[in-house]
């Protein structure tokens, strides 16, 4: 993938090198994308950290899946490599996760509220 993404950024020459390093970029980036889960989502950022500039798009998606499955990815020792390696990334993630929960929060309490039965006024005292 990385070496596609290189080659898919040097002008084009005869006979279509780059157009088909283009073609197997995509395909090799649709292909690692779809597999992502909480089991690789760290070994894919690992990896593909330092080429973030050419592969955002799924550095992103590695970095949402952590986002999701917070709880089965810091539990896996590729975490602290990560957290050593790149800090600011992890900080980054840790904050989308703070994020996401205190969003969860907020709709839980609003959805409680609208269930009280002080919100409709059938309570008083």
């Amino acid at each position: 993938l990385c070496l596609a993404a290189k080659v898919r950024g040097a002008p084009s020459g005869e006979g279509g090198g780059a157009d088909a390093a283009v073609r197997v970029f995509e395909q090799c980036e649709r292909a690692l994308r779809d597999s992502l889960c909480a089991g690789n989502c760290l070994a894919v950022l690992l990896r593909l950290k330092p080429y973030a500039a050419e592969v955002p798009g799924l550095v992103d998606a590695a970095h949402a899946v952590v986002v999701v499955h917070v709880a089965a990815v810091l539990k896996q020792p590729e975490w602290n490599e990560f957290r050593k390696q790149y800090p600011d990334s992890a900080f980054d993630i840790l904050q989308d996760i703070a994020l996401e929960q205190a969003s969860i929060v907020a709709e839980q309490a609003s959805r409680l509220a609208e269930l009280s039965p002080e919100a409709d006024g059938s309570a008083r005292g």
